[in-house]
């Protein structure tokens, strides 16, 4: 850990520029910025949906294995409406309902359609532990197709965010040609067991992670984890700067919030393309400021979900996805 803060303050005092980026509040973006989808017409129950009917899960075929998901639908859903998306992936050992209730983006918004999709046997595609040649990218893309048909979706503003496993896998995903289809991307305690060096990924993408510093299942130092071989956070994310911006790239850093730093990078139009919250006195969590969300509930007291409350993530992501759509994202724009 005290390497990982020495890093910090060197390139803090490096830095040519400081450019406060305070907690943001979330404002609600309704309705539809580009073409609607052909799920457009079709009615929905809000809430929290999973069943076509008692006993059958909503479900897909994708590379001839049933695939299961579940959708938390706007309250006052407006079938003409075009709305924009969010795929929300769990944790590893967790449960597409597990992440519901972790991120809770039904406490902030009810502008978004949000899908939770479950991995095969609670895994997702990437670590060492995954199921052997299970394609989550292919089922990510079959996923979203089905749902462009079954509901009103803005396709220009589809969006992925994830936790653990599931943030590792947001990042495969923002690393693959099936990413092309989302203007965003966000993760918390990611495991980036697929992203360990600046040139296994060649895309330009909007970024945000938040790790806490006292994570004892995803070190954010780097080393080995339960799937592979980690990268260390920071310099991760300086990856992710030098990808959109350039080897020039500069960060900014803001260390005036309390308990917690921010580092971003920006380039052209793209101001704050690359976000990260480094949280002094957190473990493996989904931030939240209440302390009510699942991973403040159940994970151990050791990785201290419910003591830190300094950061209520969910509405910082609803803030940074609602800047981004695939005409203004980055793998859309030319080489810096």
């Amino acid at each position: 850990m005290i390497s990982w803060l020495l890093a910090f303050a060197t390139a803090l005092a490096a830095a040519s520029a400081q450019r406060p980026l305070h907690q943001p509040q979330h404002a609600h973006h309704g309705g539809s910025r580009g073409s609607a989808s052909a799920g457009c017409g079709i009615n929905h129950s809000s809430g929290y949906n999973y069943q076509t009917s008692p006993g059958h899960n909503f479900s897909i075929v994708s590379d001839n294995i049933s695939r299961y998901y579940s959708v938390q639908v706007p309250d006052g859903y407006v079938a003409s409406k075009a709305y924009p998306l969010i795929f929300d992936y769990h944790g590893n050992t967790d449960t597409a309902s597990d992440q519901h209730n972790n991120s809770a983006y039904f406490n902030y918004t009810q502008d978004y359609l949000v899908v939770y999709p479950q991995g095969l046997n609670r895994h997702w595609e990437g670590p060492s532990y995954a199921v052997k040649g299970i394609n989550d990218t292919l089922f990510t893309t079959d996923l979203l197709d089905h749902i462009k048909t079954d509901y009103c979706i803005d396709p220009s503003r589809v969006y992925a965010s994830g936790k653990s496993n599931g943030g590792g896998f947001v990042d495969l995903l923002a690393c693959s040609d099936a990413g092309d289809e989302f203007a965003a991307f966000a993760m918390a305690s990611a495991a980036l067991y697929n992203d360990t060096s600046l040139d296994i990924c060649t895309k330009r993408r909007a970024i945000m992670e938040s790790h806490g510093n006292i994570d004892t299942v995803i070190s954010p130092y780097g080393g080995p984890g339960s799937g592979g071989d980690l990268p260390d956070i920071l310099e991760w994310v300086s990856w992710w700067g030098q990808r959109d911006c350039g080897a020039d790239a500069t960060p900014v850093y803001d260390t005036t919030p309390a308990g917690y730093n921010i580092t971003t990078y920006s380039c052209g139009d793209w101001d704050d393309v690359v976000v990260h919250y480094q949280l002094y006195n957190l473990g493996h969590c989904w931030p939240s400021s209440t302390g009510t969300n699942f991973d403040a509930l159940h994970i151990s007291e050791t990785q201290n979900c419910t003591g830190d409350r300094d950061l209520a993530y969910t509405p910082v992501v609803l803030d940074f996805f609602s800047k981004w759509t695939l005409e203004s994202a980055p793998h859309n724009k030319e080489s810096w």
